[in-house]
């Protein structure tokens, strides 16, 4: 901590930078709302990536929303610099938002201690990693160090803080009146409601659709009522299932305030790590997560609501985008059964309840 940072200090205009993935950004915002309700009275600016920013824009009343990259013809630089902040944490840390969090000349500076960008930062925070990959704990509460560096003292990292504008009249009101039909003719089918979701965004984290398909099949059988939600880059998945799947089973198409209003209203999500999965705990819903080459350690919430399921090799976790190992295994040998056993004990938690 630097000379001068209090936890008692009033910041009046703060700088937040989150950018880059849909999961990062989501787990990052329990620490954004921690900054919120430490400094009420102060104007919050949020950086995050423009397709993310219209989930986030009612995060809190004083938090704006700045979506990356901006319109054709807005200088950054400028932005920065009239931003006139006095507060800037940078959550993403690489040399560009380094670059940012300097030229913003602001008076408190808060980062990562890693090379070649710790010379932007004057609090500069030790990052939870072990070596280049490995976490050693839990993401969420990593992101809440740069808060303790500043004095405060948050509580546990938690989920659901998204959960009540997906009820709110804004929140329906950003969904089509088409899947809102379809929603409420989801429900209407027997079983407990899952959302199942298998992105992803990288090769290594594709679970064989040969086990998605089995699974989508077992999940009636121990009293669920699955539907399968795909986004863009799923087009793989949809090609290798089964022609035979079941009507109603694949959800429509959604944008993220949708898929949002959807896991609102499920009471379980299964799926890989992927975005959707930090969504679904960001509302509050258990997850049962299907981990490969990422370490469920550093990525899942460490709470009996949410579950990992893994299968474990040596090389796992690598943190690989493509698998250079003949078979896949920590995926491949991951089967369906594996994944059932922890849904079937997910959903007599949730009928207890």
């Amino acid at each position: 901590m630097i000379a001068g940072v209090q936890t008692e200090q009033k910041f009046r205009r703060i700088l937040l930078i989150r950018r880059k993935a849909l999961g990062d950004a989501l787990v990052t915002m329990p620490a954004v709302l921690e900054v919120a309700r430490a400094w009420p009275e102060a104007v919050i600016d949020l950086v995050i990536d423009r397709p993310f920013a219209g989930l986030l824009a009612d995060l809190a009343p004083q938090v704006r929303v700045i979506s990356w990259p901006l319109p054709a013809g807005e200088s950054w630089l400028r932005k920065l610099r009239q931003g006139r902040y006095d507060l800037v944490i940078d959550w993403l840390g690489n040399p560009r938002t380094a670059l940012w969090t300097a030229l913003t000349g602001a008076q408190v500076r808060v980062g990562y201690d890693l090379p070649r960008r710790n010379w932007a930062y004057n609090v500069k925070v030790p990052r939870n990693q072990e070596g280049e990959t490995s976490l050693r704990g839990f993401a969420g509460e990593a992101f809440l160090d740069p808060l303790r560096s500043l004095g405060l003292q948050p509580g546990p990292w938690r989920d659901g803080f998204a959960a009540e504008h997906a009820h709110t009249e804004a929140g329906v009101k950003a969904v089509r009146p088409e899947i809102r039909t379809w929603v409420d003719q989801w429900l209407k089918r027997p079983g407990t409601p899952v959302a199942v979701i298998m992105s992803a965004t990288w090769p290594a984290k594709m679970w064989p659709a040969e086990h998605v398909s089995e699974l989508l099949a077992e999940l009636p059988t121990v009293g669920a009522n699955p539907v399968l939600v795909t986004g863009p880059g799923d087009e793989w998945l949809l090609e290798a299932l089964p022609g035979h799947l079941g009507e109603g089973l694949v959800a429509p198409n959604t944008n993220l305030p949708e898929l949002a209003y959807l896991m609102a209203r499920a009471a379980l999500f299964v799926g890989t790590d992927c975005g959707p999965r930090h969504l679904a705990a960001a509302m509050g819903l258990p997850t049962v997560t299907i981990f490969g080459p990422t370490d469920p350690g550093g990525w899942n919430p460490p709470t009996p609501d949410h579950v990992s399921v893994k299968h474990q090799v040596d090389c796992s976790p690598c943190d690989l985008t493509v698998c250079p190992v003949a078979g896949h295994p920590c995926l491949k040998d991951l089967n369906s059964g594996m994944v059932i056993a922890k849904v079937t004990r997910m959903l007599a938690s949730i009928r207890k309840e």
